[in-house]
């Protein structure tokens, strides 16, 4: 417990001095995700409708049965798949002129358990034309299904409207990935350089190397510090100038004496 202790006290402590590095990697993930978000990714758009499968009933009676729902139900997954066929893409690629060739990549049919309600999703750059698709893939399928299945027990529920907002990119889940990533790359940078570094940085650091008691130690002194001490220690000398000529006699008489 106490090595787990003193490793996360360690790891803290190697974050904390690199902290100027890790904040500089943050700030460049998180920066670089907001501006692919915003100028790089093409934004993406969902139009979706719905469509119900009625049962069917007999002619004369307006009772549904437990058999004629399981009937329906039944039908969901023939209808996906005929919703994605060249029956139904090819003709809406003819009433859509900016629809991409392949229609199925951008199109998603898909139904809860259990439930009679179909839904179709279209994805695209462009709103309009994937709300132009659904609606017609919605039309095409339920003009087609009466001369398809002999069966008319198609209803559209609801149709498409073009969407103002893109589902995609999220600016703000691609800046928290971009920002995480960050910090992972600047921790890891961190663990790095201190890996590397021999340097003996305290005296905890030194006992535990050497195993050997710290006596003491010398402090660093900077080179500010011992010209400011020097300054100070200087005395100041005031010159008489009417004294000058004096001085310089006195000078020149002790030079004279010397020589001699």
């Amino acid at each position: 417990m106490n090595s787990q202790t003193m490793l996360l006290a360690d790891l803290l402590a190697v974050f904390k001095k690199s902290k100027l590095l890790i904040f500089l990697t943050v700030l460049i993930g998180g920066g670089t995700a907001y501006y692919l978000s915003q100028y790089v990714v093409e934004p993406t758009y969902e139009a979706s409708t719905q469509v119900l499968i009625v049962p069917k009933q007999e002619v004369g009676s307006n009772i549904v049965d437990s058999t004629q729902i399981s009937s329906s139900l039944s039908l969901i997954n023939t209808y996906r798949v005929i919703m994605r066929s060249p029956a139904i893409l090819n003709e809406v690629k003819t009433q859509v002129p900016n629809a991409p060739t392949d229609i199925s990549e951008i199109l998603l049919v898909e139904s809860e358990e259990e439930s009679q309600v179909i839904n179709i999703v279209v994805s695209h750059s462009d709103p309009v034309v994937a709300t132009d698709i659904a609606n017609v893939i919605t039309e095409v399928f339920a003009n087609e299904i009466p001369d398809l299945m002999n069966i008319d027990n198609v209803r559209v529920l609801s149709v498409a409207e073009v969407p103002a907002f893109p589902v995609s990119p999220n600016m703000l889940i691609y800046t928290a990935i971009g920002v995480v990533l960050g910090f992972v790359v600047g921790s890891v940078l961190a663990l790095v350089r201190y890996t590397f570094d021999k340097r003996v940085r305290d005296e905890k650091e030194a006992e535990q190397l050497l195993s050997l008691p710290v006596i003491g130690n010398i402090p660093v002194i900077e080179k500010r510090d011992m010209a400011a001490k020097r300054s100070k220690q200087e005395p100041v000398t005031e010159v008489n100038p009417s004294v000058k000529g004096d001085e310089k006699h006195v000078s020149s008489a002790k030079d004279t004496r010397q020589s001699s």
